[in-house]
């Protein structure tokens, strides 16, 4: 059973968290005095107290009632409606970067390399979402090439470009073409990629020495002239195109920092680029001291980034990870929340599903080069959820049972875990998922009274530093 919190700011304000409403709010010193049965207290704020505590205020909440009964029917539902298909277009890739999830260091790299997507399958899949969407009347899809480095198979992209317009010829959908590349090949397909306005993803890891880890395959030199000179030819011959379909992501490591990376991308190229961790699961024990050497806190260079006072933090604020947890916690856990949509004036009608786990095929279908179908490109294939030939083979009620039988599994955990409404953990990247029948499951997102109230603190004396997020997040 989660209780309500009483904390503190960095400037000394006072919040309850109440755990029933599962609401913030500012709180009186005198109030606190009373919850804390502190003596000496103001008749006035005791009688307050008291009337509060009558309305459900400064007790404990009932452990959620949880959802375990998906429903076969919704992940029809969710397949007819989903607006976006990814190809892993091969796992051949020219570049052996040092910390990719496919190499030596992670317990399923290197396994099933060299393969390609069979086209024909491909095509199948392609035509069983087409005749869905229109059978339903659904008016967007877009088509995302993944890898690997999917240009090393561009025979593939350009057919599945081509049946996807051929299966549109009446424009019943709106098709838009993505691609995330290391762009060492860019040069040699530029203008097909132009020519069919594809949204380009490219990865550039900052400066030569933050790039370092992204090493060519055929002699281990670092592939950043490369990559810059393929960058500085869009942005040269394609402005428009440069402005408006490219865009950077960035790994951070022990070569780079958060600031080095912002300070490079946007000086050069005027943008800002995603950001993110090394990914620190999967890892093989006897490499794991490796990985550990190369990783760097993003939260921990967001801050030495800020408190370096550089001119780039106030166009880069909304992309670091403590103002995205500000403005999560303000939509979920603010008076926000129902001004969102009136949807939500249902929340606490509705039960809530264990984890933050995304309805299968609610956002994407991802076909791999094996030929499963995963609800995403960042779940291994060991959780297929049906797989493609020469027919689309999905049981959508055996996915409900599988879903079903690791919700219930979870139900426990996520009953006391005081951040459950602002959850966001995928289960499929639980490291020991493989323990769901026994007491060992542990979900990384889990946070505590005491772990909830330290980011509760974080979060509010970040709010009250720049109050305006309250207003941009309604």
């Amino acid at each position: 059973m989660r209780e309500s919190i009483l904390h503190s700011t960095e400037n000394g304000n006072i919040y309850l968290y109440d755990a029933q409403h599962e609401f913030s709010v500012l709180m009186h010193p005198e109030l606190g005095k009373v919850y804390e049965k502190t003596s000496d207290v103001d008749p006035y704020y005791f009688k307050k107290y008291q009337y509060l505590k009558e309305h459900e205020f400064f007790g404990k909440s009932e452990p959620p009632d949880y959802d375990t009964a998906l429903d076969h029917l919704t992940i029809k539902e969710n397949f007819i409606q989903v607006q976006q298909i990814i190809f892993e277009v091969t796992n051949r890739c020219n570049l052996t970067c040092t910390y990719c999830k496919c190499g030596k260091f992670y317990k399923f790299g290197n396994k099933n390399k060299g393969h390609t997507i069979n086209i024909h399958y491909a095509i199948n899949l392609l035509k069983y979402i087409f005749d869905l969407k229109l059978k339903n009347k659904k008016d967007e899809l877009n088509i995302d090439f993944y890898g690997g480095e999917p240009l090393m198979n561009i025979q593939f992209i350009k057919k599945i470009v081509e049946t996807a317009n051929q299966l549109n010829a009446g424009k019943e959908l709106e098709l838009g073409f993505y691609m995330t590349t290391n762009a060492t090949l860019i040069h040699k397909h530029i203008h097909f990629l132009v020519d069919n306005n594809f949204q380009l993803l490219i990865s550039l890891d900052g400066n030569e020495k933050g790039h370092s880890y992204r090493i060519f395959a055929k002699n281990n030199k670092n592939s950043f002239r490369q990559v810059i000179a393929n960058i500085d030819m869009i942005q040269r011959d394609f402005p428009a195109y440069f402005a408006n379909n490219v865009k950077f992501n960035a790994v951070l490591h022990n070569r780079n920092s958060v600031k080095s990376i912002y300070e490079f991308v946007y000086n050069r190229y005027f943008k800002i680029p995603r950001i993110s961790q090394l990914n620190s699961s999967d890892i093989h024990p006897d490499r794991k001291e490796f990985i550990e050497r190369m990783f760097l806190n993003q939260r921990k260079s967001e801050e030495e980034y800020k408190n370096e006072a550089s001119n780039l933090v106030p166009g880069t604020r909304e992309e670091l990870m403590s103002y995205k947890e500000l403005s999560r916690f303000v939509q979920v856990n603010s008076i926000n929340f129902y001004s969102i949509s009136p949807f939500f004036l249902l929340y606490d009608k509705l039960k809530p599903f264990p984890t933050g786990t995304c309805m299968p095929f609610s956002k994407k279908i991802f076909l791999t080069t094996q030929h499963d179908l995963l609800p995403c490109e960042k779940i291994h294939n060991k959780y297929a959820l049906g797989k493609v030939n020469q027919n689309v083979i999905i049981d959508n009620s055996e996915i409900a049972r599988k879903f079903n039988y690791c919700y219930e599994k979870f139900e426990k955990i996520c009953q006391n875990c005081y951040n459950s409404r602002l959850c966001d953990v995928c289960m499929f990247k639980i490291d020991n998922l493989d323990k769901l029948d026994t007491e060992k499951l542990v979900c990384y997102g889990f946070r505590d009274q005491e772990a909830f109230k330290n980011r509760l603190n974080r979060v509010l004396s970040l709010l009250e530093q720049e109050p305006i997020f309250f207003s941009n997040n309604k």
